[in-house]
């Protein structure tokens, strides 16, 4: 049986922040589209953090909010002897709301060891919320073709789809998302899984620091709230209580 300190594990958090078209339609309820590194930056630092909990090491082949290219993710990855490679995307059909749904995971064509790795994170994922199983797929894609490792690319649900977009700011999803990679790499290698507990919190304990950042995505609307008086810019990531949001509502009806 593998040991996991002796294991590296390249996470690829997608696309960057910023990069063209990789995002969803306008979401109603929250005036904005959802862009798709909100979704594939918290997946892969909850990867990271319980991968690092089980005993794996773990190497941030993008660790920015830039768009770093795929050479420079997979050279980084190969230089560094990694012993897989994790690359978490969310899909999409198109520029507009469709009706295509559900979860996937590509492989190169004829990689047996990443279709080994992609078919032991496959079984956990269908186990999750429901989406639809679209399968393990073939693709010569950059971060499966220039690898030297067993490497995969999973496609979380699909951007233009009213239901799953939603999804992509659900931190329980995003967590959940992130263990279903672990536990299936876990089992690919061979390594006992372990649980990491957060105390029933649904925030990483950092993220309630006093004064953190707010989301890059979130941060000129968070600002311009705490201008108009509504919030007093403690504490940007700490889930608000009934009663918080409800003094927020008011002071918003107010301004």
């Amino acid at each position: 049986m593998a040991k996991a300190e002796d294991l590296l594990i390249a996470l690829d958090d997608g696309h960057g922040i910023d990069t063209s078209g990789k995002r969803t339609p306008v979401v109603t309820e929250i005036g904005r589209a959802i862009k798709e590194n909100e979704f594939n930056s918290k997946v892969v630092k909850y990867m990271d953090e319980h991968l690092k909990y089980i005993g794996f090491k773990t190497l941030l082949v993008a660790p920015t909010d830039a768009d770093t290219s795929l050479n420079a993710r997979t050279n980084l990855a190969n230089s560094k002897g990694a012993d897989a490679y994790i690359s978490i995307h969310f899909d999409a059909m198109g520029s507009v709301w469709g009706n295509a749904e559900g979860h996937s995971i590509f492989v190169l064509p004829g990689a047996t060891t990443s279709k080994k790795l992609a078919e032991c994170v496959a079984g956990f994922l269908q186990q999750g919320t429901s989406q639809k199983w679209r399968g393990i797929k073939e693709q010569n894609f950059h971060v499966l073709r220039e690898t030297k490792m067993p490497a995969i690319l999973s496609e979380n649900g699909f951007m233009d789809s009213p239901r799953e977009a939603r999804l992509m700011l659900d931190i329980n999803f995003q967590k959940e998302v992130a263990r279903e990679h672990a536990q299936g790499i876990c089992k690919y290698f061979g390594v006992t899984y372990k649980e990491k507990k957060e105390g029933g919190n649904n925030v990483a304990n950092e993220e309630y620091e006093k004064n953190a950042k707010p989301s890059p995505s979130l941060e000129t609307e968070y600002n311009a709230a705490v201008k108009a008086g509504i919030t007093d810019g403690t504490y940007p990531k700490r889930p608000a209580t009934r009663e918080e949001v409800a003094v927020m509502i008011l002071r918003g009806i107010k301004k």
